[in-house]
């Protein structure tokens, strides 16, 4: 019986070792080659753009930034009162590591995408 033990106990580990050695190449999915690390994109650009498509007067807007982890809602999207040219006032929050923030800004249109003017405190 304890050679029988002995026997199993030698020969059943090397079975499931042969079982799973693969002298084969893995087999990997043919995607689309991963871009080089992009520059990550700020709280203020997505903001910007959010309210660039946001309707003025529109209902609340929920905002995300996979870049920095942080995220807010666009609570009002106003016509610019000082600043011609299509810009807009807007109020969001800005939820992140350090907080949660509101902060008052103004975006405008710029060459093609949507810039927040001044110094708002969003990084």
């Amino acid at each position: 019986m304890l050679s029988k033990l002995i026997h199993i106990a030698i020969v059943f580990p090397a079975l499931v070792l042969t079982a799973c050695s693969n002298t084969e190449p893995l087999q990997t999915s043919t995607g689309a080659p991963v871009a080089a690390a992009a520059v990550p994109i700020t709280d203020q650009t997505v903001i910007a753009e959010t309210v660039g498509r946001a309707t003025v007067g529109s209902d609340p807007l929920a905002w995300a930034n996979p870049s920095t982890g942080s995220a807010g809602v666009i609570e009002q999207v106003r016509p610019g009162t000082n600043n011609p040219n299509g810009c807009r006032d807007f109020v969001t929050s800005k939820q992140s590591l350090e907080g949660v923030t509101r902060f008052n800004g103004v975006a405008c249109p710029s060459d093609g995408s949507w810039k927040i003017n001044g110094s708002s405190g969003l990084h």
